[in-house]
């Protein structure tokens, strides 16, 4: 009798879980689209599954309006076997409600000589509403001063060195969202690195935590922002997803990655520097800055070499914020360190870091190193395998 009960119940119940499964709304995703000719590509993002099929529609519409698509398209068609080919890539982030992306049309773009030109789209999918920089803040003219004066102060001088041609501020109208960033696109006449690329700057919400909008119903909240300038209350469970793939959230490079591939992609800021065990690599684009690739000094190509590990001296992640974050705040959250090194001045040379002492912790197949300087505030963090 217990038995025939079972399977009843059972039975009734099946169509109702059937039912709920279609009923589920698809989540949103986003889709490669793209055509290639002739050694030229357009590549470009397009979203399915929202729950509303006008913002869907809206927002694809966008990109294409932004990307200039169908005019890339068309000058792919065109270029042929011209020397000089046209590629358009793109990058994005989808977090909570919020849809961000960033595409570069490279190349021969409006006729045979190459140049590089960005568009950004930025979308609030709940509303289909585009986002704008006063969103962002508590005062978007306060934040603009400070931003105009971070970017004259603090980037310009480490960047003057390195660029063709310079100009920083007025604070360009392209940019895109991160959880962990703001991300400024220039055009190539104003911002041209040795390299020819047009720049990037990347800024981290913890060196705008003042001026950010981060009431319960702010884009920065539902993007996931708040997550990263303050430990979460799983904080070492967060952190071991964080690492899984073996990188640093924010920064677009992998441990296990082939080194040459990050370089043609980002190119070199500078020569490689020799630290104790291996190579630092500074890299062009604006995520790098601060920031540097780990790899072997066996060879002086890096066609064998990949990544084996990534410093960064700028960085805000799931609390862990340069500058910001003390030894006592992240042993409260993380637990006591598995081993601790005391730097002197000596082995700072020779790491080309500040005196001061590291801690170690594991979090699933990396190793994470917190470098506080003699005050005991975090300046830089590495992860390795």
């Amino acid at each position: 009798m217990k038995h025939r009960l079972l399977a009843l119940c059972i039975a009734l119940l099946l169509p109702l879980t059937a039912v709920l499964a279609e009923e589920a709304p698809p989540a949103p995703a986003v889709h490669d689209m793209g055509l290639e000719l002739m050694g030229s590509s357009v590549h470009y993002p397009q979203l399915t599954g929202l729950a509303d099929p006008q913002v869907q529609a809206q927002t694809n519409a966008a990109i294409m309006e932004a990307g200039q698509i169908n005019d890339r398209l068309g000058r792919m068609a065109v270029l042929g076997s011209a020397p000089v080919k046209l590629s358009v890539t793109y990058a994005y982030t989808l977090s909570g409600d919020v849809f961000s992306c960033a595409m570069l049309s490279d190349g021969a773009v409006e006729n045979s000589r190459a140049t590089q030109v960005w568009s950004a789209v930025n979308v609030r999918l709940s509303t289909g509403q585009t986002i704008t920089f006063d969103d962002l803040f508590l005062d978007a003219d306060a934040a603009t001063a400070y931003i105009e004066a971070y970017l004259e102060e603090q980037v310009a001088p480490e960047l003057s060195a390195h660029l063709e041609a310079g100009c920083l501020t007025p604070i360009p109208n392209l940019f895109t969202l991160s959880p962990t960033g703001l991300t400024l696109y220039y055009d190539i006449a104003s911002f041209r690195t040795l390299s020819d690329k047009a720049g990037t700057v990347t800024i981290l919400w913890s060196e705008l935590r003042d001026h950010l909008a981060l009431g319960e119903a702010d884009v920065l909240t539902s993007l996931g922002v708040g997550e990263h300038l303050d430990f979460p209350a799983s904080a070492a469970s967060r952190l071991t997803q964080a690492f899984s793939g073996g990188s640093l959230t924010g920064i677009p490079a992998a441990i296990g990655q082939p080194m040459q591939e990050l370089i043609d992609r980002y190119a070199l800021l500078t020569d490689p520097d020799i630290y104790e065990g291996g190579r630092m690599i500074a890299l062009e684009d604006g995520a790098f800055r601060q920031v540097w690739i780990l790899t072997d000094a066996l060879t002086e190509d890096f066609d064998q070499s990949i990544v084996q590990g990534i410093r960064a001296d700028r960085l805000n992640l799931n609390g862990l914020c340069t500058g910001v974050t003390t030894t006592v705040g992240w042993r409260e959250h993380l637990g006591a360190p598995e081993a601790t090194l005391i730097v002197d001045e000596t082995r700072a040379e020779s790491w080309r870091i500040v005196p001061g002492s590291s801690d170690y912790y594991t979090f699933g197949d990396y190793r994470l190193r917190l470098h506080a300087d003699e005050t005991g505030v975090l300046r830089s963090v590495f992860l390795t395998k």
